[in-house]
């Protein structure tokens, strides 16, 4: 699924679904999220991270965060407990219109709409924290290895970036994702297209991941530093996204 592509599915999603489509809790489709009680994931989410932060004795400074794949701010918002400003980046515009409009922190926290496979609109070094939880896992490697990228571009020296990744692709245990995973784009994108007419299916939230040992050495190889990993299953706010693979938080710096 190209860039194009994603950020269609993406808005789609942002129109039919949208707080279910970021924790896809099964209790919670259609629609059946209270916003409150969505709102609240963020911020015992954010409360982990932070108090994380300080037991592995890690100073960062407060100035600007990014929430990469911000969705409506749920972890935007709740960032502005901590950081000065807060900026909120998404692919979808439906997502970014909703995220401005239940937005209760003014210039505090900002929001952009990203349409591409980088990140040009932020200078090097400019924030000192960064994170994204449940975004990078939707995306192709070829895209999120070249966001990694990025985030390690404009992260502050001695800042702070936490993103998330499930520990295999998908197609290493299933022998359909394997047949799709060797399929040439073009055909790839036939498929899609006849599947979402078949089905009236539109839009698909698409799964892959990376080996914890490959994500040490493409790290390594640009110069970046891995603190920690944490189990993401500890974390209570998003518990029952639990699966019987492996899913990590990766602390990292540069």
């Amino acid at each position: 699924m190209n860039i194009r592509e994603l950020q269609k599915n993406w808005d789609e999603f942002g129109k039919i679904d949208p707080l279910w489509a970021i924790l896809t809790w099964p209790d919670k489709k259609g629609r059946k999220w209270q916003l409150e009680k969505f709102f609240l994931t963020g911020i015992k989410t954010i409360k982990f991270i932070m108090e994380s932060i300080e037991s592995l004795d890690i100073n960062i400074r407060r100035r600007r965060a990014l929430d990469f794949g911000c969705g409506v701010g749920r972890l935007t918002q709740a960032l502005a407990h901590y950081f000065d400003e807060v900026y909120g980046v998404d692919i979808a515009p439906s997502m970014i219109k909703l995220a401005k409009n239940y937005n209760h922190y003014g210039d505090k926290c900002k929001y952009y709409l990203n349409e591409k496979d980088n990140l040009e609109l932020f200078s090097d070094n400019y924030f000192d924290f960064i994170i994204t939880l449940l975004t990078l896992q939707h995306m192709e490697p070829r895209y999120f290895k070249k966001y990694i990228k990025e985030f390690l571009r404009i992260l502050a020296p001695n800042g702070l970036l936490i993103f998330q990744l499930p520990s295999e692709m998908p197609w290493q245990s299933s022998l359909k994702q394997k047949i799709k995973h060797l399929m040439p784009e073009f055909f790839l994108f036939l498929y899609r297209k006849y599947r979402r007419r078949l089905t009236q299916s539109f839009p698909v939230m698409e799964m892959y991941g990376m080996n914890p040992e490959y994500i040490f050495k493409f790290l390594n190889k640009n110069k970046a530093k891995i603190v920690t990993i944490i189990d993401i299953n500890v974390i209570k706010a998003l518990k029952r996204q639990e699966s019987k693979k492996q899913n990590f938080l990766y602390y990292v710096t540069k």
